[in-house]
This record gives C-alpha cells, sequence and structure tokens, in this order.
C-alpha cells in the first residue's frame, strides 16, 4: 500500500513540474530572440547609435544564446516528459534529468550573460 502511495505523490511531482518547465520553456525563447536580435553596446558605440543594448561582449552573447537557446529547448522536452510520466507512470527519471540538465543550462546562460 506504501508503495502506491509513493507512485502517486511522484505523479503529483509530474503534474506541477509539466507546466513550470513549460513557462521557463516559453520565458528562455523569447528571452533568447530577444538577446539574438539586441546589438552589443561595443556594436552601437561603433555605429555612434543610441538605443537598447547587451551590455556584455559579443563573446558573452554568443555564450548566452549558446546556452539558453538548448536551455529552453529542453526545458520544453522535459516538460513533456513530464506528462508523459504522469499518464504512463514510465521514465520519471528522465524526466528529472532533463528538468535539471534544463535548468543547469538556464542558469549558466542567466550568470554569463549578466556578469
Amino acid at each position: 500500500m506504501g508503495q502506491g502511495r509513493t507512485r502517486v505523490a511522484w505523479r503529483v511531482v509530474g503534474v506541477l513540474l509539466a507546466p513550470v518547465l513549460a513557462f521557463g520553456c516559453a520565458v528562455m525563447l523569447v528571452a533568447m530572440g530577444d538577446i539574438g536580435g539586441t546589438p552589443t553596446c561595443e556594436e552601437l558605440k561603433a555605429a555612434n547609435s543610441a538605443g537598447e543594448c547587451f551590455s556584455g561582449s559579443s563573446l558573452q552573447k554568443g555564450i548566452t544564446l549558446g546556452l539558453g537557446w538548448p536551455s529552453g529547448a529542453l526545458a520544453g522536452v522535459a516538460a513533456l516528459a513530464a506528462l508523459a510520466f504522469v499518464i504512463t507512470g514510465r521514465r520519471g527519471r528522465l524526466a528529472l534529468q532533463l528538468a535539471a540538465l534544463a535548468v543547469v543550462l538556464g542558469g549558466l546562460s542567466i550568470l554569463i550573460g549578466t556578469v
């Protein structure tokens, strides 16, 4: 009887995790699209222009985008994997691993982009 409750508890975690990951996916993809379309401040200075710019170097921007895009994509895949786990009760560990990888990549992307 205790094992059935554990399975239900993990499925509840999956139900809660899926929309959080889907939201994270959307946020990362929109943010990366915005960052990708924003010039660096160095580029604006060179062109004698004014406007919104990415305050880091072009290397920082590249690394941020290089980690951010996969983070958003992995968050979306992890959300789908969490939903699949809720429905089937299988591959819960895979969903958690994908979620953890998405969070780590997203955290690194944010950290590198803001330093």
